[in-house]
């Protein structure tokens, strides 16, 4: 892990495979501590998060530990990540990220059929209707609250 001050930031010019939480500028410390809470939101469709932009989901960062194992949502997530592929996740994730079924495909680089086929099996592993927008919501957040678990 390591820390650039600065007061900008051009997010095309940090290299590929990086992860990046952006903090404000106002205070270094401060700063810091947002930037690692962002760093914990990145995922490899998203490497990399400014706080300001997460928004209300900053709060997630701040559900104890115990609370969001103990959500059936966020259980289901982990179910699922320790018994399927991690293509799974994969798809989850993109599904979430671009709200679409096409646009999870087209991010994955596989035919939407195949994308389908999957978040059918994933919807029904963890009992949520992918389809609608509460599902899609659900999923998201309970997706994120489990990689949020133990840092």
């Amino acid at each position: 892990m390591g820390v650039i001050l600065a007061t900008t930031v051009d997010q095309t010019r940090i290299p590929a495979g990086v992860r990046a939480g952006i903090g404000a500028p106002e205070s270094p410390e401060r700063s810091w501590r947002q930037a690692r809470t962002a760093l914990r939101f990145t995922t490899p469709h998203r490497p990399t998060v400014p706080y300001a932009e997460l928004g209300a989901w900053a709060l997630l960062a701040q559900v104890p530990q115990d609370s969001a194992r103990d959500n059936a949502d966020v259980a289901a997530i982990a179910r699922l990540a320790a018994s399927s592929p991690e293509l799974d996740l994969e798809t989850l994730d993109a599904y979430c990220a671009t709200g679409s079924l096409r646009g999870a495909a087209d991010l994955l680089h596989l035919h939407h059929s195949s994308v389908a086929r999957r978040l059918e099996r994933i919807g029904k592993a963890l009992d949520i209707e992918l389809t609608a927008p509460t599902g899609l919501m659900r999923a998201g957040l309970a997706l994120t609250a489990w990689r949020l678990l133990d840092g």
